[in-house]
């Protein structure tokens, strides 16, 4: 007696040999989730660079603030010494040149050695938040390629998650038809998930751009989700989130 049962095998349903149904729903969630871990990676890796960056020269700033303090304490307990130094000395001569003399010379002399002793740890203080800058500088220029390729990852993250979209593509299209003039037949091929958005768009487009010619839609299942070709009688454009992206690592090669 044949069972009336499904049998179901890896992620595929057959009922009696006429028609395979694929169960994607768990591959699609997981590439979503991914993609988005891909993404946030990215945007952690890149926070995790500035924040480092930013606390070389936070504790390079406290650590100048720590030295001053310092040097202003020990500049003001020298110049108390040499007071006091003096007044004793002066009591113990029992005259005022005596202390006049004492005050000259122990004061005046260790204020002006505190006074020296303070430009010098200023000196280094300055030296040390000089330094942080300059290890901060060295640090990201050694690792600028690789902040680079984060960045272009995240970006690519962004771009292919949006474009998939059913109307991802919509605006980059028109864009590209708005910048074509002289030609009366556009031909637009592309992946047949975006095919049935484009052609619910076509009067829309004819309207806004204005064109009078024609627009016809070709699906292609050869071509990558989120691009598409724009084939006119002088020529042909591609748009999708390949072309951005490579628009994109032109502009980062560009800056030195």
């Amino acid at each position: 007696m044949q069972s009336s049962y499904n049998i179901i095998k890896n992620s595929s349903v057959v009922k009696e040999g006429n028609k395979q149904i694929v169960t994607e729903f768990e591959q699609i969630k997981e590439d979503k989730q991914k993609e988005l871990q891909k993404e946030i990676n990215a945007k952690s890796f890149i926070d995790s660079y500035e924040n480092l960056a930013k606390t070389m020269i936070e504790d390079a700033r406290k650590q100048r603030e720590q030295i001053l303090s310092s040097a202003y304490s020990e500049a003001e307990r020298l110049s108390k010494e040499a007071y006091e130094r003096a007044y004793q000395e002066g009591n113990q001569n029992g005259y005022n040149d005596g202390f006049n003399k004492a005050y000259e010379e122990g004061y005046k002399i260790n204020l002006d050695k505190a006074l020296q002793e303070g430009q010098i740890i200023r000196n280094n203080a300055d030296s040390v938040l000089r330094s942080a800058v300059e290890e901060k500088e060295r640090y990201l220029k050694e690792k600028e390629n690789e902040i680079k390729d984060l960045i272009i990852n995240c970006v690519e993250s962004i771009l292919k998650k949006e474009v998939k979209e059913k109307d991802g593509l919509n605006n980059i299209i028109f864009e590209a038809l708005s910048k074509v003039k002289n030609t009366n037949t556009f031909i637009i091929k592309s992946n047949p998930v975006h095919c049935e958005e484009f052609k619910g768009k076509i009067e829309l487009w004819k309207e806004q751009l204005p064109f009078r010619g024609d627009i016809f839609i070709i699906p292609d299942e050869s071509m990558e989700e989120g691009s598409a070709v724009i084939e006119r009688e002088n020529g042909k454009i591609q748009v999708g989130a390949n072309i951005a992206l490579e628009k994109v690592r032109e502009i980062f090669n560009s800056v030195e």
